[in-house]
């Protein structure tokens, strides 16, 4: 069984030092800008540099997050940091971005990248497509139970990091637009203001509760098991949190590492104090989802049930340096030369002579025991001696002070050789340059959830039709006259057991001469290569790069992320033809746990509802045929009025999306578009088309 990673969080520097003194074996933190924790304090320039050296000289790790959604103005600067990062000599870059991910990989080469759990990868083809790009490292979904870890692990070849301690997001990480569309605050651009610990009630109850808030996630009790399956990083959330919380549950997850057994009673108490939301699950891990992961009655006020002699006495364990580099060090005194010490450790040596000439004794003659135990005191420092080897001649004598002097030098001296051996020089190569193409005329598409929306509009002008997978399945004789014309729509989430097949059933289809395949997860864009490919919004694409990155993983034709605002869209270069939606309901949440369910029996045939305290009502829907949960957005998305900037700003494709929406107001809306008359909703939004996000 091999070692396995245990990476800790670092909001500030405090929390760093608590995480490395506490036994973390890697840290992640944030730069000021482009990490998704913005409100935690992160780190300037300075202090990140700072850090780097503070870690590498304690035998720990540092992994910065580079995992916001990076628009094509923000490229100049982010390729500065990159540059930065890498030169300071940060040991990888967490990445949500596909377009960061491919600068990174062309200006920064040597700089380690690995996916966010952002990326939403939750099976095997995803980690394996991630692999073709260079990303050596995974950070799962943490909706991936244990056998679907185990499978994956099985089949890739990169290193998988998971979620092993603290807070959970309702939705899929990645695709989470609540705080978005609600407030403007962007989830994927670091700002999620947490919509999901708000109250709501359900299906037009008057009861509110947190229906929608998790208790926090702890894993401890299956530490070996996540060694055993080939989990390479066990990762703690919390960079919001201060450094007592970080010395509590690094310390604990490390003695269980160390020593895997189940929890004692005291080390449970500790972490129920320092921090809960009502109790702790592991449901994602023992893909035992429901009511027992949640916290519907006060998880906005955490029961932090901590003491200032609990945080005092956790901040007092970290005072000292608990973490030292084992240095071998070899010291030469002879008469009538100067005394030469030399300290070495993973191939660094560092060499110091002292400026004096050794004299023979004219009392005590020096003895090698108390060279050593001189040479020896290095407490304060981040290193040890492991072993003093001495050679000295007979009656001599170096002072004590004059020991202290050459030990404080020389170590001084391999500190500096030390963190140099980590620190690289970029070649500053210059990323590629994209133009863009000549792009087809283009027009509507539309994409619907039921078979009566699509009988209500297949006699429609529309250049394609995006249809579900099983209710083309269900209804496949109403769609071969059209099947030139239909994209499968894939499931937001196909997990690892269920790959094999939703591939083999899309597969066959195609095969028989439907048009394309919808790839709504970089997964898919491996499942289906060889076939035609579109691009969903789940994708996330928000900038040039990452829309020429699915270009090259065979994606003809691609929505950009409904976040953009349009200028921001007029900037990306159309390497291949873009689509946005200008109508219907947005996927707000997509969620492993049925939010209705939470307060009635299993609603999968009927429609859905929950409210939050402003009274606005949000529909929520199946992800396909599976048992899941997409939560759509109060208003409906229109953009009929703004059709020729969207035209001015490249976009080819338009897409009409129908969930909830009668045949009849299907019609309509069609109508609106297609003949200009006048129908609107009753309540709509033009979404981030104007301003954009945070």
């Amino acid at each position: 069984m091999k070692k396995i990673e245990l990476l800790a969080p670092a909001g500030n520097f405090e929390c760093l030092v608590a995480a490395v003194q506490s036994g973390a074996d890697a840290v992640y933190l944030s730069g000021k800008a482009f990490g998704a924790r913005s409100y935690a304090d992160n780190f300037d320039k300075e202090t990140l540099e700072k850090a780097v050296d503070y870690c590498h000289l304690r035998g720990a790790k540092v992994y910065v997050t580079v995992n916001t959604l990076v628009t094509d103005s923000e490229m100049q600067e982010l390729s500065e940091y990159l540059v930065f990062l890498n030169n300071i000599g940060t040991d990888a870059i967490i990445v949500q971005d596909v377009g960061v991910m491919q600068l990174a990989k062309q200006i920064v080469p040597e700089l380690l990248v690995h996916a966010s759990t952002q990326m939403t990868v939750h099976n095997a083809d995803g980690v394996k497509a991630l692999g073709k790009y260079g990303v050596n490292r995974v950070v799962l979904a943490r909706e991936v139970p244990l056998e679907n870890i185990k499978r994956i692990s099985e089949n890739t070849e990169a290193e998988l990091e998971v979620f092993a301690h603290g807070a959970l997001c309702m939705c899929y990480s990645g695709q989470c637009l609540m705080s978005s569309i609600i407030g403007g605050r962007s989830g994927n651009r670091g700002k999620c203001a947490q919509p999901c610990r708000l109250p709501y009630s359900i299906n037009g109850d008057r009861t509110k509760k947190f229906y929608m808030s998790l208790k926090d996630l702890s894993s401890v009790n299956h530490i070996s098991e996540l060694m055993e399956i080939g989990v390479t990083s066990l990762k703690i959330e919390g960079r919001m949190k201060g450094p007592a919380y970080v010395a509590a549950v690094v310390g604990v997850y490390r003695k269980y590492i160390d020593n895997p057994h189940p929890i004692e009673k005291a080390d449970a108490e500790l972490l129920d104090r320092i921090f809960n939301r009502g109790g702790v699950t592991d449901g994602y891990l023992t893909g035992k989802v429901g009511r027992e992961m949640f916290a519907f009655d006060k998880p906005d006020n955490p029961y932090h049930k901590g003491s200032d002699a609990l945080e005092q006495e956790l901040l007092s364990r970290i005072k000292n340096e608990n973490r030292k580099l084992s240095l071998k060090c070899k010291i030469e005194i002879k008469i009538g030369q100067k005394p030469v010490i030399t300290v070495c450790f993973d191939e660094v040596e560092a060499v110091y002579e002292a400026d004096f000439l050794v004299e023979s004794a004219q009392k005590l003659p020096l003895s090698k025991d108390a060279v050593k135990a001189q040479l020896s005191k290095t407490g304060g420092t981040p290193f040890e001696f492991s072993k003093v080897d001495v050679f000295l001649d007979a009656d001599v004598f170096v002072s004590a002070g004059a020991l202290n002097n050459m030990r404080r030098a020389v170590l001084e001296k391999f500190e500096e050789l030390y963190i140099n051996r980590f620190k690289r020089q970029s070649v500053k190569l210059v990323p590629e340059l994209l133009t863009d193409e000549k792009l087809c005329e283009g027009g509507f598409v539309c994409e619907i959830t039921t078979i009566e929306q699509f009988k209500a509009v297949k006699g429609l002008n529309f250049i394609y039709f995006y249809v579900p997978l099983h209710i083309i399945e269900q209804n496949r004789e109403f769609f071969e006259a059209v099947r030139d014309r239909i994209v499968i729509a894939l499931p937001a989430i196909i997990a690892e057991n269920r790959s094999a097949d939703i591939e083999e059933r899309a597969e066959s289809l195609l095969k028989d001469g439907f048009f394309a395949v919808q790839a709504s997860n970089i997964a898919q864009t491996k499942n289906f290569d060889g076939y035609r490919m579109f691009g969903g919004f789940r994708l996330n694409i928000f900038n040039s790069g990452a829309l020429n990155f699915y270009k090259n993983s065979g994606i003809e034709l691609s929505e950009l992320s409904p976040e953009l605002n349009v200028k921001q869209i007029q900037k990306i270069k159309k390497v291949i033809p873009v689509q946005t939606m200008v109508y219907g309901r947005l996927p707000l949440m997509v969620t492993e746990n049925c939010v209705i369910r939470n307060n009635s029996k299993c609603p999968c045939n009927g429609l859905n509802t929950i409210t939050d305290r402003m009274g606005m009502v949000f529909p929520v829907i199946k992800d396909g045929e599976d048992c899941r949960s997409v939560v759509l957005n109060c208003k409906k998305t229109f953009l009929g009025y703004d059709m020729d900037k969207l035209k001015r700003a490249g976009v080819s494709f338009f897409r009409l999306y129908f969930t909830d929406e009668s045949p009849e107001e299907c019609m309509r809306v069609c109508e609106s578009f297609f003949e200009n008359s006048g129908y609107r909703p009753e309540d709509f939004t033009g979404g981030h088309f104007a301003k954009g996000v945070q």
